[in-house]
């Protein structure tokens, strides 16, 4: 097999990144879990926790079906055509949410659910196909370090997009219109990704049907790695507990504290100021410490802050919820990475197979959170009692539970086996004396990149100026974007050969 040559790999990379900076805020716009959307339902729909509920659950109940999908399209179709169609399939659909207005209320509601439909299945199968192809081309000893900064970056377009978008839907007072146009925007973006990603070059195995391609049998090999069934089972148990409260949280702060929308998009931003303020951090810690500690300190840090936080929230009490997705958006952003880079890690050369089953096994336990979630929500009485002066609700209640079973499922990691890895402790005395973790910096960071424009001009002049040389020569395109990819790249890799 013909490996990429050193430079095809570096622009493959960089292009990737583009990519992402394009796709990412499209699917933060866009994704049924995802607090846009939700607020899109409750607003602009008038949907109830039942239907949320059942919208936060859909990309976990489409990934159920995606194995069976991914082995029938293996077999007729490369890695590469499976994931552009799914890129078209995946945008298209947004861009007609923008006619529900000419419909009946009944036909929104329909047509909305065929929509959210078709592209989140499109997205569960892409997103399985993506990950196997990316792991073919970046190496693992630096896949920490060049994760952290493409996430570092297009992180920090979908937090500009975020803001953007929250603002205009409440300036247009939260019309079906508004929205509809908004999602077309995001529909172009993701198409303006999928360009980029027709630039990117493959290997073989990518590129071409492999000449045996995966079977029913194969999808029987991962349960036979104990480990890896672990890694999944810790994973299925946090998105389960997790998603009991998360995807209500835009609910509660929509119908019990009576903010606006815009509202619910500045707490996403600030969301996503957490994790531009630690990825960096976070990819350094597990390239030198291992991804086991990294995640298990991720996890304890964002059980422990939303336990807290969430289960004070109300109406006297609500200033402080502002800190909290600070928060608890550096240790996501962590957390994904780190779950991401130890799925990759912990599996074998023939990756695809363990991929589509580690995806299909965490999402049947992670659908089942914003079922039970919901339900729980309509069982439970609207109030129940007081506590330090305000009103106690059943979002309390389910809040509370969330993050005590997100705290309980940690003791699940610790059966995980990654070789060389060190202990959390090791993870904890580092992060001490870093600047990215030292909590005085990150919130003097978190509030000159909010409060000023400083840090925001800075970024956006690099990256456009970026864009605009790479415009003129498309073979170069991104090679700022990354700026210092190249020298991590180069350090770590050997120079151009073939095998």
């Amino acid at each position: 097999m013909i490996r990429l040559r050193h430079r095809e790999l570096l622009l493959s990379l960089k292009y990737s990144t583009i990519e992402a900076s394009f796709s990412v805020p499209m699917l933060n716009l866009t994704m049924p879990s995802f607090p846009f959307v939700i607020a899109f339902a409750v607003s602009a729909l008038g949907w109830g926790p039942a239907a949320v509920g059942l919208m936060a659950a859909l990309p976990h109940l489409c990934n159920l079906v995606q194995p069976a999908l991914t082995v029938w399209l293996r077999g007729r179709f490369s890695l590469h055509q499976i994931i552009s169609v799914a890129f078209i399939l995946n945008a298209l659909p947004w861009a007609f949410v923008s006619a529900l207005p000419l419909a009946s209320p009944g036909l929104r509601s329909v047509g909305f659910s065929f929509i959210l439909t078709l592209g989140t299945l499109a997205n569960c199968i892409c997103a399985v196909a993506w990950s196997t192809s990316i792991a073919e081309m970046v190496p693992a000893r630096i896949s920490g370090t060049y994760f952290g900064r493409r996430n570092l970056i297009f992180g920090f377009w979908t937090l500009l997009v975020v803001i953007a978008a929250s603002q205009i839907a409440q300036r247009g007072g939260g019309t079906l219109m508004v929205f509809g146009w908004i999602f077309v925007a995001a529909a172009a973006a993701r198409m303006i990704g999928f360009f980029f990603f027709t630039r990117m070059t493959f290997p073989r195995t990518v590129l071409e049907r492999s000449p045996t391609p995966p079977n029913w049998i194969d999808l029987a090999t991962p349960f036979r790695d104990r480990n890896y069934l672990v890694l999944a089972a810790f994973i299925g148990m946090w998105g389960f507990f997790l998603n009991l409260g998360q995807p209500f949280y835009p609910v509660f702060l929509l119908k019990i504290l009576h903010r606006p929308v815009g509202d619910v998009g500045w707490l996403t931003a600030i969301a996503g100021v957490g994790a531009l303020l630690t990825l960096r951090g976070w990819g350094r810690l597990s390239d030198r410490f291992g991804v086991k500690p990294v995640l298990y300190v991720c996890s304890l840090f964002w059980g422990l802050i939303g336990l807290v936080s969430w289960s004070l929230a109300g109406t006297r009490f609500q200033m402080h919820v502002a800190l909290c997705y600070l928060l608890v958006g550096g240790t996501t952003a962590g957390f994904q990475l780190c779950q991401f880079n130890l799925m990759l890690k912990l599996a074998p050369a023939n990756k695809a197979p363990h991929v589509s089953v580690f995806v299909a096994l965490t999402s049947f336990l992670t659908a089942l959170g914003p079922l039970v979630g919901g339900a729980l929500l309509r069982w439970l009485p609207e109030t129940m009692g007081s506590f330090l002066g305000q009103d106690l609700h059943n979002f309390h209640v389910v809040f509370a539970l969330s993050m005590l079973g997100c705290l309980l499922s940690i003791h699940v990691l610790d059966r995980v086996r990654e070789e060389a890895a060190h202990g959390p402790e090791a993870v904890w005395r580092t992060m001490r004396g870093m600047r990215t973790f030292n909590p005085l910096l990150s919130v003097t960071t978190a509030a000159q990149l909010v409060l000023t424009p400083r840090a925001l001009v800075g970024i956006t002049r690099d990256s456009v100026r970026s864009l605009r040389r790479h415009a003129k020569r498309l073979g170069d395109v991104g090679g700022e974007i990354v700026e210092g990819g190249r020298d991590a790249i180069r350090s770590r890799l050997p120079g151009d050969r073939k095998d």
